[in-house]
């Protein structure tokens, strides 16, 4: 596997560029998916417009269809050559908002998972 990626990056309000990035590296309960389908989505035009702030960097774009080309050791349920879809919200299912059924708030970076998430 490379190395690097392909990726749509934000760089500025109005601005987005086609690059390269480094493939991220694939954690106990993650997965890295190589995408084959994908569509713009109404927030990506938020992000866009500068209407959903995000940091200048960011890999833009959600909601993709591929195949995995590799699993975390703790992922269950799924196999590396896998078709999958990548969905929007996409939970922990093990933080206290996963836990209490409350998906959509199951935020990344807070210790309690209760932060809005979305993309």
């Amino acid at each position: 596997m490379a190395n690097k990626m392909r990726a749509t990056i934000f760089l500025e309000p109005g601005r987005l560029v086609l690059g390269e990035k480094p493939v991220p590296e694939v954690g106990l309960l993650d997965a890295l998916m190589r995408i084959t389908t994908t569509t713009i989505c109404g927030t990506d035009i938020h992000i866009l417009k500068g209407e959903y702030p995000v940091a200048p960097g960011l890999t833009i774009g959600h909601e993709p269809v591929g195949m995995i080309e590799k699993l975390g050791s703790a992922v269950q349920g799924y196999r590396e050559g896998q078709r999958v879809i990548a969905g929007a919200i996409t939970p922990s299912g093990w933080s206290n908002a996963s836990l209490d059924g409350c998906h959509a708030q199951c935020g990344a970076g807070t210790a309690h998972g209760w932060k809005a998430i979305g993309g």
